[in-house]
């Protein structure tokens, strides 16, 4: 009974500011707990054992500050290419959006049959970016299917305003735009020597939790433990989110981006070529026989 005196929308969880805590992928944590719990049995084996143990030092919690800001600081560099890589594809379906359009205008006043054409190119390559983007097939396809539009083009021009004509060809110039910024980004890895520095620092921290002496055991495992997977976690996280459109076997990792707004304006743009298709065939006179 007390549910239904909750605001809409707000539950339980809602109000004590827990809902959806535990969400995203899991790939990168199951990575990273391995590789600590391998690290936590290596620390309780060698502080059983005989070994020679390195008194601790302050110098150790430096260590781990100055490992702590350079991945910071390539997180962020990293960041804020994702954050623009999760803009593209939407753009991309907005420009194919806005030339669809134009085609639905041509064919309602024109009855070009090349509208029709046009649209229908605009499904394949919304198809080609996606099928590219997924299985990293050939990026030439992608262009050549493009280009297909310029034949289209050349028979509006003559038959629509000259503003028109521009703004088809604006939008076909950002699609490509678009699409080659994409591939920049899947070619280029960001500051490949940050990569070097901050792995080989994070080995060296390793072996030193590893063979210091810290405090009590149960403690020191726990506090080995935490670290190895928060360096672990953040070092895999950032070589992921480094390719934003790396697919593997064809579906969205952990920091990827997701292509379901090209699928919908796919499907869209479908149904608008049914309809287009349908009315077309209505419109046409049936002849006697």
């Amino acid at each position: 009974e007390q549910r239904h005196l909750l605001p809409h929308g707000t539950g339980p969880s809602t109000l004590f500011g827990v809902t959806n805590f535990f969400r995203g992928n899991p790939r990168l944590l199951l990575l990273a707990l391995p590789v600590a719990f391998a690290m936590i049995v290596l620390k309780w084996l060698y502080d059983a054992s005989s070994a020679r143990h390195v008194d601790f030092s302050p110098l150790l919690t430096g260590i781990i500050a100055a490992e702590v800001f350079i991945v910071g600081f390539m997180l962020s560099g990293t960041a804020g290419d994702f954050k623009e890589a999760e803009r593209l594809p939407g753009e991309v379906a907005a420009s194919l959006e806005a030339i669809a359009d134009e085609c639905l205008i041509v064919d309602t006043e024109l009855k070009l049959p090349e509208a029709r054409q046009c649209v229908a190119q605009l499904v394949e390559i919304g198809q080609s970016v996606r099928m590219w983007l997924l299985t990293n097939s050939d990026f030439d396809e992608v262009m050549a299917d493009l280009r297909a539009l310029n034949p289209l083009f050349i028979v509006f021009a003559p038959k629509i305003q000259a503003g028109f004509t521009t703004r088809l060809k604006s939008e076909q110039a950002t699609i490509r735009r678009l699409v080659i910024r994409m591939d920049t980004m899947r070619r280029t890895s960001y500051v490949s020597a940050g990569y070097l520095i901050a792995e080989v620092i994070a080995l060296a921290i390793f072996v030193l939790l590893l063979v210091t002496q810290i405090g009590p055991l149960a403690p020191t495992l726990l506090a080995v433990g935490v670290v190895t997977c928060l360096l672990t976690y953040v070092l895999a996280l950032i070589r992921d989110l480094d390719n934003p459109y790396e697919y593997h076997r064809g579906k969205p990792g952990a920091a990827d981006v997701q292509l379901d707004v090209l699928e919908q304006t796919e499907h869209r743009l479908r149904s608008l070529l049914t309809t287009m298709g349908a009315s077309a065939s209505a419109a046409t006179p049936v002849s006697s026989p």
